[in-house]
Parts: C-alpha cells; sequence; structure tokens
C-alpha cells in the first residue's frame, strides 16, 4: 500500500483574449517536504506503479547460478510489464536516452558478496538458493518507497570509462516485514558455520531497489552509490 502523496491541486483562471479558461492541474507542493525522512524538492513529478507490482508469488523463482565471474547470485525475481510502463514514464520525462533491463528483480545476494566473500569459504549458490527457496523469497512482503535517481558523476571512478556523468533511476522499496533480510541473515549464519570471517558479510548491509533505467550502465555500492530512502527523488503512487 502506498501513501498518498501530499498534491495540491490549483485552480488556475486566466482570461485571454476576452475569454475565460480554467485550468485545474497538480503539482507538488512549492517547498521542500518530507514523508518518513524522505525529503523532496519543489517541483519534482511523481509517478505511478501498478497496484501489485511487488507481489510476486505467482511469478517462479528464477535461478543464477553461472560459472563464470559475478555469473551467481541471488534474487526476487518480478513480473516486468508493472515496470515496463514505470520505465516509459519515467523515460519522458528524464530527458535523456535510457536503458531498461527488459526484465525486473530484486538483488538479494550481490554478485560481488558471493564471488568474493561467500564462495571463498565454500558457501555454494545451491546453498543459497535451498535457504531463499525454503524461506519463500517470491512470497517476501514488499512496498515501494520511492523513485530514486543519481545524476551526477560517481565520487571514484576507476578508469577513463567512469568518468563523467551518469543518471540512474530504481525504484526504492521497504522490506517491511523482514522477509529478504531473514534469508540473508540464514546466508550469513552458514557464512560463519562455514568459517567465515564476519566482518566480510553484513546481513543489514541491503537496500533493495528495483533498476528502472539508465543512460550508460547501472551503478552499485562498489561505485559509491546507495538506493536507500537518501536516493528518493519523486513519489510513487499505486495505480490500478
Amino acid at each position: 500500500m502506498v501513501a498518498c502523496s501530499n498534491i495540491t491541486k490549483y485552480i488556475l483562471t486566466v482570461f485571454v483574449t476576452g475569454m475565460l479558461i480554467i485550468v485545474t492541474a497538480s503539482y507538488n507542493n512549492t517547498t521542500k517536504s518530507s514523508d518518513g525522512g524522505v525529503i523532496y524538492k519543489p517541483g519534482t513529478p511523481s509517478f505511478n506503479l501498478r497496484r501489485g507490482a511487488l507481489c510476486s508469488n505467482k511469478v517462479p523463482f528464477q535461478s543464477h547460478s553461472e560459472d563464470r565471474p559475478f555469473g551467481s547470485y541471488l534474487q526476487q525475481t518480478l513480473d516486468f510489464a508493472p515496470f515496463q510502463d514505470l520505465f516509459t514514464a519515467v523515460s519522458a520525462a528524464a530527458g535523456v536516452a535510457l536503458q531498461s533491463r527488459g526484465e525486473a528483480h530484486i538483488t538479494v545476494v550481490t554478485p560481488p558478496e558471493f564471488d568474493y566473500v561467500l564462495k571463498q569459504v565454500g558457501v555454494t549458490i545451491e546453498e543459497i538458493e535451498a535457504i531463499a527457496i525454503d524461506a519463500n523469497i517470491q512470497g517476501a512482503r514488499l512496498k515501494p518507497v520511492c523513485l530514486g535517481r543519481f545524476n551526477g558523476s560517481l565520487p571514484r571512478p576507476t578508469s577513463d570509462t567512469d568518468k563523467g556523468d551518469f543518471v540512474l533511476y530504481s525504484l526504492v522499496v521497504a522490506d517491511g516485514h523482514g522477509d529478504l533480510l531473514r534469508i540473508r541473515q540464514q546466508i550469513s549464519k552458514l557464512f560463519h558455520d562455514k568459517g567465515g570471517e564476519g566482518a566480510l558479510f553484513q546481513p543489514e548491509a541491503f537496500w533493495p531497489h528495483v533498476t528502472i533505467g539508465y543512460d550508460r550502465r547501472d551503478l552499485f555500492v562498489e561505485d559509491g552509490i546507495y538506493k536507500g530512502k537518501n536516493f528518493c527523488y519523486a513519489r510513487i503512487h499505486s495505480a490500478d
């Protein structure tokens, strides 16, 4: 359920060459406003997301266990259709050409977490997926928070190709019932049981989101980009 945004409706009365024209429009507040710690700047747009877009209990679990670098990770798979609609609306408002992944998911264990940490002590992707399936990952109860946007340069570009500005939009998601966090906590326990160093895997270092679109490439924590409430740019409303 998405909270209603604080929208003010204005009736504009304009006289043009003797004719009375009445225009009704919706605008965000003209001053900064805050929803539960999220601050929105004046004039930012709002977007609709189809009701139930984050309900994936009827979507099949999708395994990612390829034997190549960054080929194994854990995700909650979502139906892409509602996010295609959101991508279309965001693209129209973005002012730049955006790319879409053509699918929708929430990453629960990232490829670097698996390759650099979990795999190193013998945790297998099959064990991770077994934990997730047993915990009903596809039935995780989630709700949308906002549309996040990054529009700027990376704080620590590692190559010339990463210099310059990037544009990225993602749907920030709340794991309010802790369904996905509990999966990460069980994986953390397995990591500990196999002798893993606790400081290397933090279950709570998790910012669930759905990538909507980007201009050059997707961006990650490894790039210095954090996709929590700090990332919020525009309100999201549920729509039928």
